[in-house]
């Protein structure tokens, strides 16, 4: 058989068996994060929010809003020595935010269901 016609029999194959693995699992939000950072984001994500009312005022006060929140849940950097990873029932991780504007820095409790903001910090203040 002609190198050719062993490449067109090849290609045929692979084209027919990547529309079959599309059809099957096109759908699916799968996401490869292995590294502690990106594992814990991915939980936090997740999960139901809730933003005490000190919390809001703060938030508004320095002009960030639910947006930036999610927003760092999205870009954040975990910051593993000051966070509280050895909880009986809820860890406490902080989440900075450097390269937004303005800078910020978030206390989050990570609870079963639902994540609360539990103290922003603005600029390091």
């Amino acid at each position: 058989m002609a190198f050719w016609k062993k490449a067109l029999y090849y290609l045929i194959g692979v084209g027919m068996g990547s529309l079959i693995v599309i059809f099957l699992f096109g759908d699916r939000d799968i996401q490869c994060s292995y590294f502690p950072n990106d594992r814990v984001l991915n939980d936090l994500r997740k999960k139901k929010r809730e933003i005490p009312e000190e919390v809001q005022i703060k938030m508004q006060l320095a002009g960030l809003d639910t947006a930036d929140i999610s927003q760092l849940l999205l870009s954040g950097k975990v910051d593993f020595e000051k966070s509280k990873t050895k909880e009986d029932s809820c860890n406490i991780y902080w989440v900075n935010a450097p390269t937004q504007e303005p800078a910020f820095s978030a206390e989050i409790m990570n609870c079963d269901s639902t994540t609360y903001i539990l103290e922003v910090l603005i600029d390091g203040n």
